[in-house]
């Protein structure tokens, strides 16, 4: 009996310590085999910048919806070819030139568990729109009314034709806010413990560090694979890489090109460009001095070598564009060919200009694009044309335009994020938009045609027209559009999108 007893007591010492082999383990080293229990399913995401608000409606850059489209849903989102595709509204038809109407789907909650419903729709657009929310997302002002039809319809009435609504509702505009969570907590509140419909839910903010969510495992479309997503803010791009070598993070989101040589080739480690639509060009100012000439404008745009700069600064990923609409948006016209690159046809336009001996200009641009501007200094020096730059941060940057104290040149991008040419224009061209310098009569009547008419073969004929006027004019020095760059661990699932969005939901790991 003893020795039965024995042998008993060993028999059970084997199955526990074959147990503890098998599922007991800390998760698997990247590239191993792992069983469902021990998989990784917490992805981080480093990126450059920290959200300002986490209130989806106060604020405008991507930075910022890179990590609040991981929480809240819009109207109407994109599929993998780009189009547009059902999100919390299923359908939506022009019913006339001034009411779109929205079907919304049904049994859709918010985190804190009140319903998504057309009374919710109405909340948010009417509080995006209300003066005292101070919102910087201006592509909704054209809604003057949303009318609630039933629970599941709502139609938005437009103080005049919208024709690309349906897209201003993928993404800063279109996003939807609880309308009970905002009156109970408050606007502060709301902007801390943000509360939305989407894949995953907040769990925490430490600012300029990290943001971290939880999956919402009642999610409309279903769970999603990650259980957790983390967003970590590192401003550096040697801590970035380093970051990305040790596995801290799995992700990092818009890196430079150097940063992305530095990490090609490393163990575990994968680099993908992917096709963007943000497009940069150097703003001139044509209202005085030698940029009033077309001729001498012509001319900057001639002395650039556009492709050499693809080439060199920006490490192969980007692609040359010949006026200002990449050319997955829609208006893009093809037909409409860049300048070519002739140093002595430019030097040339110059002196017939009035300029034979060059003229010296400033030039203003945020510090991270210090590499391109100092090229194309170089580039226009070659044809007398001295340039002094003028470096500063974005913020900076971006106020003196909006104040009008910028420079006679400065070097900006667009991402034209409706993927419609309407949003690469639209601040830039009309002789009373915000960036404009630039006055001409026949642009802004093309562009109250791109704005004002639903029918896609008139906007694209007005598309068309305004770009080979832009080619003639030259009000810029049109230069590419960029590549998204990621530093990816070769165990991550997740497919980059053209606008640049970190929209994690179908993220997973190998």
């Amino acid at each position: 009996m003893k020795l039965k007893a024995m042998l008993v007591a060993m028999c059970v010492v084997m199955m526990l310590v074959g147990c503890s082999k098998a599922g007991g383990t800390t998760e698997g080293k990247e590239g191993g085999a792992q069983t469902p229990s021990t998989a990784k399913t917490t992805l981080t995401v480093g990126q450059e910048l920290d959200a300002g608000t986490l209130d989806p409606q106060k604020q405008g850059k991507m930075p910022d919806m890179n990590i609040l489209i991981n929480m809240f849903d819009t109207l109407v989102a994109r599929d993998k070819d780009n189009k547009l595709a059902p999100a919390l509204a299923t359908e939506w038809k022009s019913v006339d030139d001034t009411t779109w109407e929205f079907k919304l789907r049904e049994g859709v909650k918010f985190h804190n568990g009140e319903p998504f419903n057309a009374d919710a729709v109405k909340f948010s657009i009417d509080r995006l729109n209300n003066p005292d929310t101070k919102s910087p997302i201006v592509e909704l002002k054209t809604v003057k009314e949303v009318v609630v039809v039933n629970p599941t319809t709502v139609r938005f009435i437009t103080n005049g034709p919208d024709p690309i609504l349906p897209n201003k509702m993928t993404l800063f505009g279109g996003v939807m806010v609880p309308p009970q969570y905002i009156k109970e907590k408050g606007d502060d509140n709301f902007a801390k413990s943000p509360v939305g419909t989407g894949p995953f839910k907040f769990i925490s903010w430490q600012k300029d560090s990290q943001i971290s969510m939880e999956a919402n495992a009642d999610y409309w479309q279903g769970a999603a694979k990650l259980s957790k997503l983390t967003f970590k803010i590192i401003p550096n791009p040697s801590n970035m890489a380093a970051a990305l070598r040790t596995g801290e993070i799995d992700i990092a989101a818009g890196i430079k090109s150097e940063v992305a040589d530095q990490l090609k080739g490393q163990s575990g480690i994968n680099i993908v460009s992917s096709p963007g639509i943000r497009t940069f060009y150097i703003s001139l100012n044509t209202t005085q001095g030698p940029l009033a000439k077309k001729e001498v404008r012509q001319a900057l745009n001639m002395a650039v070598d556009v492709d050499t700069m693809i080439k060199t600064v920006m490490g192969g990923h980007a692609e040359r564009v010949s006026t200002m609409v990449p050319k997955q948006n829609f208006g893009y016209d093809a037909s409409v060919k860049p300048f070519e690159y002739n140093v002595q046809k430019a030097k040339q336009m110059l002196a017939d200009a009035g300029y034979p001996q060059g003229f010296s200009i400033q030039l203003d641009a945020a510090t991270p694009d210090a590499n391109s501007v100092q090229v194309i200094a170089a580039q226009l020096e070659q044809i007398g044309v001295k340039v002094n730059i003028n470096l500063m941060d974005n913020t900076t940057l971006v106020s003196n335009i909006t104040a009008k104290k910028v420079a006679p040149m400065y070097y900006i991008g667009n991402t034209g994020w409706t993927m419609d040419a309407l949003s690469n224009f639209q601040s830039y061209l009309k002789s009373d938009r915000r960036y404009n310098n630039w006055v001409n009569a026949e642009v802004d009547k093309l562009i109250d045609e791109e704005e004002l008419t639903i029918d896609p073969q008139k906007r694209q004929a007005a598309f068309s027209k305004l770009q080979s006027i832009l080619k003639e004019e030259a009000p810029y020095i049109f230069l590419y559009q960029i590549n998204g760059l990621y530093g990816m661990r070769t165990n991550v699932d997740w497919t980059p999108n053209p606008v640049g969005l970190m929209k994690m939901y179908t993220a997973s790991f190998k």
